[in-house]
């Protein structure tokens, strides 16, 4: 009997540490990029934003138990024109003094696994708050998972006047383009 309980002991030890490896994972990113491109009266305005930033718990063979949040500085905007870059940033259209970061907030991610080398695409769904101002929005997102790292990426639109992004002259859509890698953290 002393036998056999403990190897039912070592069973239910072995099947609680398969549960504890199934289950998602502390992953962040440092220094991802986004890219935007924005129409301000004739002029088609394109530019990037370096450092982005992201911290999820991920299981890459459960997508839907994922969670987490993306930063993109937009204190860190460029075009190319700093007198441009300033106006962006200003308080009439982004106010980065005030609201240095825009973030999005992961609530659901699509099922699904992550393969090794497969690049699988699935739909984040969450709050994007830009300018203090939060709304719902669905992006189509691709992953791949290449030595244990999560190579991430989107691109999407969004009318910047939902956020009160009011620009003299600007469009109503903007498209952006964000690029990071995951990697598993201790």
């Amino acid at each position: 009997m002393t036998r056999s309980r403990g190897m039912a002991g070592t069973l239910l030890g072995l099947m609680l540490a398969g549960l504890a490896l199934a289950a998602p994972r502390p992953y962040a990113a440092a220094n991802g990029s986004a890219t935007f491109e924005h129409r301000v009266r004739v002029v088609n305005v394109r530019g990037t934003i370096a450092g982005v930033t992201a911290q999820v718990q991920l299981d890459p063979a459960d997508l839907a138990a994922t969670r987490g949040s993306v930063t993109v500085p937009l204190s860190e905007l460029k075009t190319g024109i700093g007198l441009r870059d300033r106006h962006a940033q200003g308080e009439v259209a982004l106010n980065t003094a005030r609201y240095p970061n825009a973030t999005f907030v992961l609530e659901k991610l699509t099922g699904g696994r992550l393969l090794e080398g497969q690049t699988l695409n699935t739909t984040a769904s969450g709050r994007l708050t830009v300018k203090a101002t939060t709304r719902p929005v669905s992006v189509p997102v691709k992953a791949t998972l290449r030595g244990g790292r999560v190579e991430v990426s989107t691109q999407f639109k969004f009318n910047p006047y939902d956020f009160d992004v009011r620009y003299p002259g600007s469009s109503d859509s903007v498209t952006v383009g964000v690029t990071f890698t995951l990697a598993a953290t201790p």
